[in-house]
């Protein structure tokens, strides 16, 4: 009879080949493994950086150079345990803020392009424009925990990867950023 940590073990080494599979379909570049990743990903990579920019073509730019410096860099991708799509997030991360700084202002974010599930978010928000408004008030950080939490609908765990914190420290962000939204939805609110 196997014990309960065997059996754990088992599993995760089986969960561990199962997400290495498609990273060494990715390595040897095959087309139909960089196919899929795309497809599940560049919505993803182009809301997050659309947060960030507000800029429609700046976004798409933004989210093909995450596929293209993936390809680029694919060959020394280490599994950390955590799904690939953190990351694409980094790579993105990095890239988004690269534009952001050589843009030297604050984005203007309009959030009509991005597609967003709303029944989730309880801010009171008006339309579109508000909300829109407001997370360009937030600082960079509290804008990428809103892009992936709300707009991409990353796990904890996963904007944790993203962003390079625990797990802890994105529920501290991600409710500063929330308590910063409301306070910019309703300054009358109690703080």
């Amino acid at each position: 009879m196997l014990s309960l940590t065997e059996v754990h073990t088992g599993l995760r080494q089986q969960e561990s080949s199962k997400a290495t599979q498609p990273v060494a379909a990715l390595i040897a570049l095959e087309p139909q493994a960089w196919n899929d990743l795309f497809e599940g990903y560049f919505r993803k990579m182009y809301n997050f950086a659309y947060v960030r920019t507000g800029d429609v073509h700046l976004s798409e730019e933004i989210a093909a150079e995450v596929f293209a410096a993936a390809a680029r860099g694919i060959a020394r991708y280490r599994d950390t345990g955590a799904p690939i799509g953190a990351w694409l997030y980094r790579i993105a991360r990095n890239i988004t803020a690269d534009y952001v700084d050589r843009r030297a202002r604050r984005p203007v974010v309009s959030l009509d392009a991005v597609q967003l599930e709303t029944d989730g978010m309880a801010l009171g928000v008006e339309n579109a424009a508000d909300l829109a408004r407001c997370v360009a008030r937030l600082t960079p950080e509290q804008q990428e925990v809103i892009a992936l939490r709300f707009f991409n609908d990353c796990s904890l765990q996963e904007a944790a990867a993203a962003l390079g914190k625990s797990v802890g420290a994105v529920k501290l962000l991600q409710h500063r950023a929330l308590a910063a939204l409301r306070r910019h939805l309703d300054p009358e609110a109690p703080r």
